[in-house]
């Protein structure tokens, strides 16, 4: 008898504990990135660059939390990681300057996506004009830079923040 409640139990709670432990896995459009997220951003936009570079956005809202992702595809790979990073930062500094964030933490630089030492991710914490806090990640892989940003008037809850943000995935290069 005793088993057969400890059955009853472990069952009851794995659907509780897989759901809370994850979002949901959707394609960054026909780019073949994928990200893990809270809220379904629907279509993404997509458009051309001057130079071949194709860019995705979209955005969507849930429980007072912004969700955003913008995705550049090169056309051709950036020829170091440590030049993809500088372009990374070069992107976050223009998208400072477009959202009207005032304050920022500053870049914590170095990171590797998944423990992927052929990525790099660029973290910062910031804050706009009306007091929104904000948490982004940028990722890069030398043929992408992928910025997952996620922003509130409110405290960002630590477990979606990392979900959404750390959810990036690149595509295999098979």
């Amino acid at each position: 008898m005793r088993y057969f409640f400890l059955s009853v139990f472990l069952i009851s709670c794995l659907p509780n504990i897989y759901a809370q432990k994850k979002g949901k896995e959707v394609a960054i459009s026909n780019s073949g990135c994928t990200v893990e997220v809270i809220c379904f951003p629907g279509r993404f936009d997509v458009y051309d660059m001057y130079d071949g570079a194709t860019v995705y956005a979209d955005d969507c809202l849930k429980d007072d939390i912004y969700y955003g992702i913008y995705c550049i595809k090169f056309r051709n790979p950036i020829i170091s990681l440590d030049a993809a990073e500088d372009s990374t930062i070069a992107y976050l500094d223009f998208l400072k300057l477009d959202l009207g964030i005032h304050k920022a933490k500053g870049y914590d630089k170095g990171h590797h996506l998944h423990g992927d030492k052929n990525t790099r991710g660029v973290f910062d914490t910031w804050e706009d004009l009306e007091k929104n806090e904000w948490k982004v990640r940028a990722w890069t892989n030398r043929q992408f830079i992928c910025i997952l940003h996620m922003h509130s008037d409110k405290e960002l809850p630590d477990k979606k923040v990392d979900i959404f943000l750390n959810g990036l995935q690149f595509p295999d290069k098979n």
